[in-house]
């Protein structure tokens, strides 16, 4: 399996054992299967402390007590593994981390490490959107992208000279990538890894939310979701892939597979009409226009507090349940409110930048 070798590369390339033509075979190997990344932090994690420690036993246990709880391997292999591993530390560090980096991944399998992930990409510029805020930025690699409110994104300033054009993201951004074959976009979430060549897509992955989506407007992308069982997507043209951690609401479904705790969903876009015009709803905040489909006012808070700077209390559950369709260009929170009680009843109260629903 392709999984094992990069394993094994990448472990040789940390004990700096890596041949050139190795080296070439790993970025190959990493450039077909971006969730990868993951691997390498991993190894790191296990090889640095333990290469720069004097007290080997400590630091052995150390990655044991770190990685227990995400590496699900059975008591009896751990206890062996501990001694074995501990005696030939004393010895050979070096080639210890090795071996029992392996071990670990190879008996854990595929999975990905939540921690890694905040410095899986370099981290060289840092692009942020507050509330209330949506910014345009061009990335080294001519890539346009449009960042949404309380978003962040994180890129390589030297991102063209990599194999991988890697960027991470948290909050909502839309990407009109510019194509290069030979050196693949991969933005990283907490949740899920987006691999594309040249397209245009929306991600929607804020920190908190039980919800992210991927919504492909043209080209094609591939995801990979983060998950003890590997779960590859590939997404066409009008298509929107959706993460929910939550069990589901009735929604038209093209496809749903159910994982664990969470569901994921494979759906058509569905524009929506407002007088004598279609809207997409997931992008059309890139034109400055906030729109909603019937939803909840409890589904609509955290997206009004984003859009307006705002912080917004429900004082009546009730009245969380009411739902809207609507679309906001230049109304300011008074004005949206205003119009929202046009279509069911609540008053509300606003000081600064506090919002009290009742």
């Amino acid at each position: 399996m392709e999984s094992n070798r990069i394993i094994e590369l990448l472990t040789r390339k940390l004990a700096n054992e890596a041949t050139d033509q190795e080296l070439a075979e790993l970025h190959e190997l990493i450039s077909r299967n971006p969730d990868s990344i993951y691997y390498e932090e991993a190894l790191k994690e296990l090889w640095l402390p333990a290469a720069n420690s004097t007290d080997t036993d400590r630091a052995f246990k150390k990655h044991i007590l770190k990685f227990q709880n995400e590496l699900n391997f059975e008591e009896e292999v751990g206890e062996i593994s501990s001694k074995r591993s501990s005696s030939f530390l004393k010895r050979h560090i070096k080639s210890a981390a090795v071996v029992f980096s392996l071990l670990i991944l190879s008996v854990s399998g595929y999975f990905f490490l939540a921690n890694s992930v905040k410095n899986s990409v370099p981290v060289h510029t840092e692009v942020v959107a507050g509330k209330g805020m949506r910014k345009q930025i061009t990335l080294p690699d001519g890539t346009h992208v449009w960042l949404n409110a309380e978003s962040k994104l994180s890129f390589d300033l030297d991102m063209r000279e990599k194999s991988q054009r890697l960027v991470k993201l948290s909050g909502e951004a839309f990407f009109d990538v510019t194509h290069d074959k030979k050196h693949p976009f991969i933005v990283v979430t907490d949740k899920m890894v987006v691999k594309v060549l040249g397209t245009a897509f929306n991600i929607k992955a804020y920190q908190g939310e039980k919800k992210v989506e991927t919504t492909l407007i043209r080209g094609s992308v591939e995801l990979s979701v983060k998950g003890s069982i590997p779960q590859k997507f590939i997404l066409k043209p009008s298509e929107k892939f959706i993460l929910e951690d939550n069990e589901i609401k009735s929604v038209q479904l093209k496809s749903a597979y159910p994982i664990n705790d969470r569901t994921l969903l494979l759906q058509n876009i569905d524009p929506i009409l407002m007088g004598d015009k279609e809207y997409i709803e997931e992008t059309s905040w890139t034109e400055n226009r906030l729109v909603f489909k019937n939803e909840t006012f409890a589904e609509l808070k955290p997206k009004l507090e984003r859009w307006f700077n705002v912080s917004i209390e429900l004082k009546n559950e009730d009245i969380g349940e009411y739902r809207f369709t609507g679309i906001f260009t230049n109304e300011n929170i008074n004005q949206a409110l205003t119009a929202m009680q046009l279509i069911q009843p609540f008053h509300f109260k606003l000081k600064s930048h506090d919002v009290i629903i009742y």
